[in-house]
């Protein structure tokens, strides 16, 4: 059975799988990640690649995410926890695909189609958004991977500077030791105000 990447590569030149890492999580900011095709031979390479990096151990995750940026054309982008405590989680999701996808098109948006993993996101370009599509779409599930292992590396870093927060072990997400980590030392800028249980910690005045 022909996959969705093979049958779009027929129309367009190049085809752009996006998706996120980092929407859950109570700090850190949000990563988008993108990969590209243009052949079928990448196109046969990345069905075996491609995978949804959720499912995907570490180890084996990190593997994969060096096998993707030595053979093909990868990109990554950010929002910070400011911007989605301002713009909400999903909007400043989307600013980051439109930033990237300005970044990777530039002028030539009928050359590509690009595929994003979610529901409702509103892009300038020849696109489609696939439910659980880093779960359908090799090429989604390798932009799941870039996403992924950029934004843990980020959360590794942030470790570093912030050791009494343990970003490295729970990468923001609101763990019971998170938590009680929060309690204990309060937020730093990376934390997400808007995000409970912080946004009623806040209003409880404990913190």
């Amino acid at each position: 059975m022909e996959n969705i990447e093979m049958t779009l590569l027929k129309k367009y030149k190049k085809i752009i799988g996006i998706d996120e890492a980092g929407r859950g999580p109570i700090a850190g900011p949000v990563f988008v990640g993108a990969v590209v095709i243009e052949s079928k031979k990448e196109c046969e390479l990345l069905a075996k690649i491609g995978r949804d990096s959720k499912l995907l151990s570490p180890k084996e995750r990190e593997k994969r995410y060096f096998q993707i940026t030595k053979n093909f054309q990868y990109y990554s982008n950010f929002s910070t926890s400011d911007l989605i405590d301002q713009i909400n989680i999903f909007k400043a999701t989307e600013v980051s695909i439109i930033k990237l996808l300005e970044k990777v098109v530039g002028r030539n948006v009928n050359d590509y189609y690009v595929i994003v993993d979610g529901k409702f996101f509103k892009l300038d370009y020849n696109y489609e958004c696939i439910v659980t599509g880093d779960q359908i779409s090799p090429l989604i599930g390798a932009a799941s991977i870039v996403a992924k292992y950029e934004r843990d590396l980020y959360m590794k870093h942030l470790h570093e500077i912030y050791p009494n927060y343990d970003f490295i072990s729970h990468k923001g997400y609101p763990t019971r030791k998170h938590i009680e980590s929060i309690k204990k030392y309060g937020i730093i800028s990376e934390h997400r105000k808007t995000f409970n249980p912080i946004k009623r910690f806040i209003e409880e005045g404990i913190l």
